[in-house]
């Protein structure tokens, strides 16, 4: 899988579906972080402490695509502009854009690329893999990943949505942001009406 551009809600449902299906249960191995302008560690240092737990499921919120471990722990991407993310063989040459290299058990990897290093990766306490110790969280130190509002893909009513724009003026964009729409709905692209993604699913690509 290789997945480039800039992914809309459509495109990170599809990677997400795709990471739920092929990582279950996944094991890492390793992790190495090649790009540090990228990563945010605000657990502890990712590199550490990610190896030896086992990937749990993936999940999207607005534009966020999250990995979550067992033991509490979740990395959280905002590919922004140029992120992507590779899972290959681990014999596929290391391209010069990667940031974030995880070795997995069964010989694949799964990798972060950003060749303008616009994107971030946080990994971050997600209070737990229950409900019980979710005042432990770290969800409200990344930016913009709570208080997102209604969801690009879930749908809102037209009275939701007038009432939520009533009192702001001006440029769209920025109306829909202080509105608390979700950032996909600012973007210029027309996600709710966009193809599916033209993307590659190959394990192997970009060798």
């Amino acid at each position: 899988m290789y997945i480039s551009g800039m992914p809309e809600a459509p495109d990170l449902e599809v990677i997400k579906e795709y990471l739920n299906a092929e990582l279950k249960d996944a094991v890492v191995e390793s992790c190495k972080v090649l790009r540090p302008t990228v990563v945010r560690s605000l657990a502890t240092e990712v590199s550490s402490d990610l190896p030896g737990r086992t990937f749990l499921d993936a999940q999207r919120r607005g534009k966020f695509l999250t990995l979550r471990f067992f033991g509490g722990r979740s990395l959280v991407i905002n590919p922004m502009l140029t992120g992507a993310l590779q899972h290959c063989d681990d014999n596929v040459r290391v391209l010069k854009k990667t940031c974030v290299n995880l070795s997995l058990a069964g010989g694949m990897n799964l990798r972060y690329l950003d060749d303008r290093q616009m994107g971030k990766v946080y990994y971050i306490n997600n209070g737990g893999d229950n409900d019980e110790a979710r005042g432990d969280s770290q969800e409200e130190l990344i930016p913009q990943y709570t208080g997102l509002g209604p969801d690009v893909l879930s749908g809102i009513t037209l009275q939701e949505f007038e009432t939520r724009l009533k009192k702001f003026n001006g440029e769209i964009k920025g109306v829909l942001t202080r509105g608390h729409l979700s950032p996909a709905l600012a973007t210029p692209t027309l996600t709710r009406f966009s193809s599916p993604p033209e993307y590659p699913l190959s394990k192997n690509a970009g060798r």
